[in-house]
């Protein structure tokens, strides 16, 4: 090889360069899809959402941080942001939690674990859209004794009729149901990263524990549920950033309701960018909710990382 090179046969430099070449050529549709559909949306939301462009009319005028200060000022709007974040907290919790307890189901060797993995993992292939649709269905109140949802339906079998009630009308109870329903179209994927986490984890770890007499609860505390904390930051991060997009499925459920107990601020979003056509104002609130969901994510991210560091020391 260094007789080809010294008789000019091959070029390092020739060679290199024409890696570079085929490097760039590799990188142009990545490049042209992040550019077209990412940044190029992106750019031109934040500029909007220092306008008052109506959606409609090719001019618009500049008004820089007026829209910012009416998403703070605005009690309308503002309120919906405690509501978004209750929301998130409460999948967060139930999903965080109730994912680990089905990956710790799903992790058992069994002959019904494949069909188990699949009839957990089907729901997140569901769209949004067709889960409000279906389950206000089988939420709906009580018309009559020959029509209600399925819910009522089953209680009315079981001789509980006094449970009845209208479960997406109730204020105490709406939020509940929301999260609960995003959380069985969830939890499929949620378990799955768990049990990802869950298969690399040493067996010698769990024979050495069990040597010591330290029971089943013992080693899934002591050595599951620290071993995966990979998996554990990575859920809760993704689970915050699909908590704080919600709309689809919450609105075709509740439309917000009963009054505004389970608005998020992409409901906001659409109202004000569609229906108001205000979508200056509608950019503005999305660059504030992104700008928000990247704050949260870092803190999480650090706090998880410490913690991780700190099993591992």
């Amino acid at each position: 090889m260094k007789r080809l090179y010294a008789r000019g046969k091959l070029s390092p430099n020739r060679d290199g360069a024409r890696d570079k070449i085929i490097q760039i050529v590799f990188l142009i549709p990545a490049l042209t899809i992040f550019i077209v559909f990412f940044l190029y949306p992106v750019s031109t939301s934040v500029m909007y959402s220092f306008t008052d462009w109506n959606g409609i009319s090719r001019e618009s005028n500049f008004i820089w941080f007026d829209n910012y200060i009416e998403f703070f000022s605005n009690s309308t709007i503002f309120r919906t942001l405690p509501t978004t974040l209750y929301y998130a907290v409460l999948n967060m919790t139930v999903l965080t939690f109730g994912g680990f307890f089905v990956a710790l189901a799903l992790n058992r060797r069994s002959r019904f674990t494949p069909v188990l993995r699949l009839t957990f993992f089907i729901p997140m292939l569901v769209s949004g859209l067709i889960v409000g649709f279906v389950f206000r269905e089988i939420y709906a109140p009580v018309l009559n004794e020959d029509n209600m949802g399925i819910i009522n339906r089953l209680l009315t079998m079981v001789g509980l009729s006094g449970l009845r009630g209208n479960l997406l009308g109730n204020v105490n109870t709406a939020m509940i149901v929301v999260v609960l329903t995003g959380a069985w179209v969830q939890l499929g994927t949620t378990s799955m990263i768990y049990l990802a986490g869950m298969q690399i984890i040493p067996r010698e770890l769990y024979e050495t524990a069990e040597i010591d007499g330290a029971g089943y609860w013992r080693q899934v505390y002591h050595i599951t549920w620290k071993m995966i904390v990979p998996s554990l930051s990575i859920n809760m991060i993704l689970l915050l950033v699909n908590s704080l997009k919600s709309y689809e499925m919450i609105f075709y459920l509740t439309q917000g309701g009963p009054g505004t107990a389970t608005k998020v601020v992409n409901m906001s979003v659409m109202e004000f960018s569609v229906s108001a056509y205000k979508v200056g104002l509608g950019c503005a609130m999305s660059i504030i909710v992104a700008l928000f969901i990247f704050v949260l994510v870092t803190v999480i991210n650090v706090l998880l990382r410490r913690r991780e560091r700190g099993i591992r020391e």
